[in-house]
């Protein structure tokens, strides 16, 4: 199949978001038409207004309104769904296009369901099920379509005021994202965004009069999701490469305006079932500050130490992430930004493990392409041994059209396999450059899409052998109910 055609599924998503927001746009400059300009002849004829003067509500408005209404049926439970439409193209992400199958492109479905039944006060049973099925165009290596597995990826109990204390409860299979995500967000790393969920025991205490919230979480899960909870459809497919237990132990403290302070305690335990599990055990103590200065300046800072042992060596580790940016507060809502990442990398003259572990943040912060790049170095979604620099623009020109442009400079904080794999070089550790462009348009409060590209350009970290331009795009619409 050649690349024209692997490309056409990706771009037909464009063309449609492109003409949808081209309508949009014109009914917004029929709305916008002078006051006493006469409208448009039409074949139909004039429209005749309905009794009273009253503007007669729209077809889009009354399903609206049926949406809100079937969203609550009964005080006791509400109900949503969703339904999120990927067309992706992506080419060399092992940075040679002369090997096989260097181009992929495949289409993504993931349709999602979910309930919260509040029988009595203080008490929510939550429940949601999500499939994800995939058709490949490319490469020939792969199934036209894979089915997937349809899961319940939340089902938990959320107990509040237990015991009349400012205790929140939440038992089960439940999503968890803390801070940024950073170190905590993403339980269910290998099979992308289909899932997040942790299997977990979360408990919140809240001591109000000092803004401080404290949170103790127990977490155990498993590599194929099945610990606790079968699949409904059952393919066995691995959601992690080991299994995986783990406390958290996270505070927050909200006392001075406009800022958050965040301290925390992580342990990690690993029993490897994949060939390229982990074994063995990790500690972080970090900190995180996040707020504004003044009235235009924003920032966020966040650092961690580890140590531990992994794959039988001992680990000691260090990453730190950062960014400032600057607000303009104009009509467009321009915002330009700086950020750093440093993730420390593994030496390979010593005995000691340096590479950073990112623990249960293994999703895609910063770039869906890189999140393929690193599988031929460690993991897929696992970014270590790595300083990245650059700066960053968004805005918002309209009320529906949002815009950002990222641009990173990489280097890798260590040659780690310099010595043992052809594909890196004896001395470079500048990894190259990254330039990412998005766009999202809102079409209703149900609708919205985004579409974005982006370039990896590599640099004299990696050998001849890998040196090729690793493009992605990306189409998606994404409905709400």
């Amino acid at each position: 199949m050649t690349s024209t055609a692997r490309v056409a599924g990706v771009l037909s998503v464009w063309l449609v978001f492109s003409s949808l927001v081209l309508g949009e746009d014109l009914k917004a400059d029929e709305r916008a038409a002078p006051e006493g300009a006469k409208p448009a002849p039409s074949a139909q004829g004039p429209a005749v207004p309905p009794p009273g003067g009253e503007k007669a509500p729209s077809a889009w408005e009354q399903l609206d309104d049926w949406f809100d209404q079937a969203k609550s049926p009964a005080p006791w439970l509400k109900m949503g769904a969703d339904l999120r439409f990927r067309a992706d193209y992506n080419s060399n992400y092992r940075l040679n296009k002369e090997l096989p199958n260097h181009e992929s492109s495949f289409q993504k479905y993931r349709p999602r369901w979910w309930m919260t039944l509040s029988p009595v006060k203080d008490f929510e049973l939550n429940l949601r099920i999500t499939w994800e099925g995939r058709h490949f165009s490319g490469p020939d290596a792969q199934p036209d379509f894979d089915p997937g597995e349809v899961l319940v990826d939340n089902l938990n109990g959320k107990f509040s005021n237990v015991g009349g204390l400012p205790l929140v409860m939440t038992l089960g299979r439940q999503d968890i994202r803390l801070g940024d995500g950073w170190l905590v967000g993403d339980g269910t790393a290998i099979d992308g965004s289909r899932t997040t969920f942790f299997d977990a025991a979360r408990f919140t205490y809240e001591f109000k009069p000092i803004r401080t919230a404290v949170d103790l979480i127990y977490i155990d899960d498993s590599y194929s999701g099945d610990r606790w909870i079968n699949p409904l459809h059952d393919l066995h497919q691995p959601l992690l490469e080991q299994n995986e237990r783990g406390l958290v132990f996270w505070l927050s403290n909200r006392s001075l305006k406009d800022t958050e302070i965040n301290g925390y305690y992580l342990y990690k335990d690993n029993e490897r079932v994949l060939v390229n599990g982990d074994d063995g055990f990790v500690h972080a103590f970090g900190g995180r500050v996040a707020g504004l200065v003044a009235e235009h300046w924003k920032y966020r800072a966040e650092g961690a130490h580890e140590f531990g042992e992994r794959n039988s060596r001992y680990l000691r580790a260090f990453g730190f992430t950062g960014c400032l940016s600057y607000l303009f507060k104009d009509a467009p809502g321009n915002e330009v930004r700086m950020g750093y990442e440093f993730l420390s990398g593994d030496d390979p003259k010593t005995r000691t493990n340096e590479a950073f572990d990112v623990l249960w943040g293994r999703w895609s912060h910063w770039s869906e392409m890189m999140s393929d790049v690193w599988k031929f170095e460690t993991r897929p979604k696992e970014v270590t041994n790595v300083q990245r620099l650059g700066p960053g623009w968004s805005c918002q020109p309209t009320e529906k059209l949002g815009l950002s442009a990222d641009y990173q400079l990489l280097f890798a904080d260590e040659n780690t396999y310099r010595a043992r794999r052809r594909d890196f070089s004896q001395e470079g550790r500048y990894r190259g450059e990254f330039l990412g462009l998005k766009a999202s348009y809102t079409f209703s409060e149900h609708l919205r899409g985004r579409l974005w590209t982006e370039f990896f350009f590599p640099g004299n970290y990696y050998s001849d052998f890998r040196n090729d331009v690793v493009t992605f795009l990306r189409g998606e619409l994404y409905f709400t109910w």
